[in-house]
This record gives C-alpha cells, structure tokens and sequence, in this order.
C-alpha cells in the first residue's frame, strides 16, 4: 500500500475519534458511514453499529481506550482504501467537511494523539 494512503488513513482515524466525543458526532458518524454504505454496502449495517458503539466507549474513555478505538478505526480505513482507488478521493473530501464542522477541532484531535487527557463536549 501506498504511504500517503497510509498517512491519509491514520490522519481519518485520528478525525474520527477525536471529533466522536463532540456535538459535532451526528455529522461525523453519517460522513464516515456513508463511506461504506458507498464502496462497502455489505458492510454498511455493520459499520454503522461499530461507530455507535465506538462513540459509546470514547465518551468516558481514558486515553488508552481512545488510542485503542482510534488505531482500530484507522485499520478499518486502511482496508478500505485498499480495496478501492476511489475511497482515497472520497475519504479526503470527508476529511475537508469534517474540518469545517467546528473550528478548533484539530487541536482535540491533536491533544487526543498526543495522548492529552479530558474529554471534550
């Protein structure tokens, strides 16, 4: 696999999980799941369960569950963008809404890579 897809799918991953512990987790988990419900339908329903229940854990989560549900998160992106040259588009075009959610998002993102505590509301 390609390393920039490899980047592309741990920077998705950390977006994910940091913005899963905010108001903003409505968008975040329909923008994540409409990926699969495109390029994975199989796996759609699946998919859509996992991310209810990874927003469930990440709310009281301590960093180590947060690093967990996060590197989880990115292995799930990673197969996908492999299976398909079409996801890396995509998965980029997500990746710019998300960044528009809510501004200061990416230093919660960064403070939960770096393992910072406190969760964010």
């Amino acid at each position: 696999m390609d390393a920039d897809l490899a980047v592309m799918a741990s920077s998705a991953a950390t977006t994910i999980v940091g913005l899963m512990a905010t108001d903003a987790w409505d968008q975040v988990k329909e923008k994540t799941w409409a990926l699969w419900r495109h390029f994975r339908p199989e796996q759609a329903d699946a998919i859509g369960s996992d991310l209810d229940r990874a927003h469930a854990e990440i709310t009281d989560a301590g960093e180590t569950v947060a690093l967990a549900i996060s590197r989880e998160w990115e292995s799930r992106l990673l197969r996908l963008l492999a299976a398909d040259t079409a996801v890396a588009a995509e998965l980029s075009r997500v990746l710019d809404e998300l960044s528009q959610i809510r501004p200061g998002w990416h230093e919660v993102v960064s403070g939960r890579a770096r393992g910072s505590p406190g969760k964010v509301r």
